[in-house]
């Protein structure tokens, strides 16, 4: 008998725990807004749309201007945002930081104290 052990095969073939932690994270995030970073420092406001083997489908949100859109008027003034969304692929062992984007509510939910209905 011998003592050579072999590490535990992963059912991905070549990737690494990093890249599996990452695969599993991406997969729990699926549908989910989150905010990924690269290991060039690149970072995403994006959607998890697929996960695939050995790279991540997501959503990228682009800022789009109208033709009618003036930046002189009113300091004040609100102008409308437009944005829409492209597609991009990018490599799970790319992937340098992954989290979600949290939104919180605005104000507690309050309830009518009297019940309904009203006579």
């Amino acid at each position: 008998m011998s003592d050579n052990k072999r590490p535990p095969k992963d059912v991905r073939h070549g990737s690494s725990s990093k890249e599996k932690e990452m695969y599993d994270m991406c997969k729990s995030y699926k549908m989910y807004h989150v905010l990924i970073e690269t290991k060039d420092g690149e970072q995403f406001d994006a959607i998890v749309m697929d996960v695939k083997k050995d790279q991540v489908e997501l959503l990228v949100p682009e800022m789009m201007e109208p033709e009618s859109y003036s930046r002189i008027g009113e300091p004040n003034e609100r102008q409308p945002r437009y944005r829409r969304f492209g597609g991009l692929l990018l490599p799970l062992a790319g992937i340098a930081a992954l989290s979600l984007i949290p939104y919180y509510r605005p104000y507690p939910y309050y309830g009518y104290p009297y019940p309904y209905p009203y006579y």
